[in-house]
């Protein structure tokens, strides 16, 4: 487990925590991620890939298909699971709102991260620009390979596309940038989930039935 992986939301450490937990910590139930957040409260999604968004403040238990998650509840953990898909954090401190996005490339494909953005000024009214965004370990360039990208990546720019793999890393950022997130409020953490499978769960570097049964990279958050 990684408690406040991200250096741009440190100063906020007492308006929420943060934790990403990883293969050295096994298979973890929703529960158990709630439950290290200091919390009995959580929200959960059936993630599929898809662009759909929902704003919570109560405990969802898997039951709802979506990507994204939204609260301004404290006390209710945002779970996101991931095993190479790119999971952002988002965090207003002037709207005490957090939120979760699980951007796979089917997802960014489907506008996820602008989705995301439009959902939360449905519900908010703050200037997207005042957001924080962190991002987990993902695949890098070199692991994100695919038969045609330009033909699989629907709407990709042409210059993150390098032979067989793709920059999906880069399009993420772009399609923050594009809803307003300022460059110098985004942090990766740039570990790559392929390149460290002795670290993190990861679809493509030989966990794929690991995964199907459950055990993925899990990034949780909570206002305080």
């Amino acid at each position: 487990m990684i408690s406040s992986p991200f250096a741009l939301l440190q100063p906020f450490q007492e308006n929420l925590a943060v934790q990403l937990f990883t293969k050295e910590d096994g298979l973890i139930t929703d529960q158990s991620v709630a439950e290290a957040l200091g919390s009995h409260d959580y929200a959960a999604l059936r993630q599929v890939h898809g662009n759909r968004t929902i704003m919570t403040r109560q405990m969802i238990k898997r039951t709802e298909q979506a990507d994204g998650l939204i609260t301004d509840q404290p006390g209710l953990v945002l779970t996101m699971r991931i095993a190479d898909c790119q999971p952002l954090m988002i965090y207003s401190p002037e709207a005490k709102m957090i939120g979760l996005i699980h951007a796979g490339w089917k997802g960014l494909v489907s506008g996820v991260i602008p989705e995301f953005f439009k959902t939360t000024l449905s519900t908010f009214n703050f200037p997207l620009s005042t957001c924080l965004i962190g991002i987990g370990p993902c695949l890098c360039t070199r692991c994100a390979d695919f038969s045609d990208p330009l033909s699989e990546l629907q709407g990709i720019p042409p210059d993150l596309v390098h032979g067989k793999n793709a920059d999906l890393r880069g399009w993420a950022d772009r399609q923050l940038m594009d809803a307003g997130i300022k460059p110098q409020n985004i942090e990766r953490m740039e570990d790559c989930t392929r390149c460290n499978p002795e670290h993190y769960w990861t679809y493509r570097g030989g966990d794929r039935e690991e995964v199907k049964q459950g055990k993925t990279n899990v990034l949780a958050c909570v206002l305080k």
